[in-house]
């Protein structure tokens, strides 16, 4: 049996998957598997056949069940199939990202929360996060950013008036704007927040708060398109390991 020519043939028909899965839970005859999903008998009893032709179930007493080699392969191909739907939908954000070294898994978003820029809403990423930063409670923020925006600064002055402690990592060119277009403002935030200089490239976002990441992706013009919100544990490890490469690579602004 060619892995190809598997892949072909539960790809053919969505109801194999449905059929597949429904084995898991309830083995049965052509005639309650049809009646279970509401498919013909003639075309339950086509696919069981194709089922046993390949040793994905065995019949015993009329009944079809899986057998351990057909248990991996619903398995499998149920992963496949949510893992190509969660990958579509968030497109907007995996299209966006700099390159796969900045990817997460897909596997770790199934509850996350994703944010897009529209044309009718084309702040709505940074609206959320300026709303989730105020309604999220934590000691300590560390932030990469790439750009500069007038309400991240605003909603970042607020949690270090709260106490907040603060790390911030942007790219040199953005931050020597910032100290050019406003001196006396550079200075008194550098003074109340850890800011380090990062020489290279920098086209993502990431905020990490006590146990929860929140991520942008960006495009070219430096406009953040898609933001991911998720509290997954391995979606954190992820984003702090990120921002720990980004913070190695600069340097304090003194």
């Amino acid at each position: 049996m060619e892995t190809p020519e598997t892949v072909a043939f539960l790809a053919g028909s969505p109801e194999r998957l449905r059929l597949l899965t429904h084995l898991r839970e309830s083995p049965g005859s052509p005639r309650d598997v049809a009646d279970s999903l509401d498919v013909s008998r003639r075309s339950a009893q086509r696919n069981l056949s194709e089922f046993a032709d390949r040793g994905w179930v065995r019949k015993r007493d009329g009944k079809y069940a899986l057998t351990p080699s057909g248990e991996l392969v619903t398995r499998t191909h149920a992963n496949y199939v949510e893992t190509l739907g969660t990958i579509e939908r968030f497109d907007a954000f995996f299209r966006h990202l700099p390159d796969a070294t900045h990817l997460p898994d897909p596997a770790w978003l199934h509850d996350a929360t994703l944010v897009v820029a529209s044309a009718d809403q084309p702040q709505a990423p940074v609206s959320h996060y300026v709303s989730r930063l105020r309604s999220r409670k934590t000691d300590s923020i560390r932030m990469l950013a790439p750009v500069l925006s007038r309400l991240y600064h605003d909603v970042h002055a607020e949690l270090v008036f709260e106490g907040v402690e603060t790390e911030l990592v942007m790219p040199a060119d953005t931050l020597e704007t910032a100290r050019s277009l406003n001196p006396l403002e550079f200075r008194l935030v550098r003074r109340a927040i850890d800011i380090y200089r990062h020489d290279g490239p920098v086209e993502f976002g990431v905020t990490l708060g006590d146990g929860w990441a929140l991520a942008g992706a960006y495009n070219d013009d430096g406009q953040l398109r898609a933001l991911v919100e998720c509290t997954h544990p391995a979606f954190f490890e992820w984003a702090e390991e990120l921002y720990r490469r980004y913070r190695k690579e600069s340097r304090p602004v003194g």
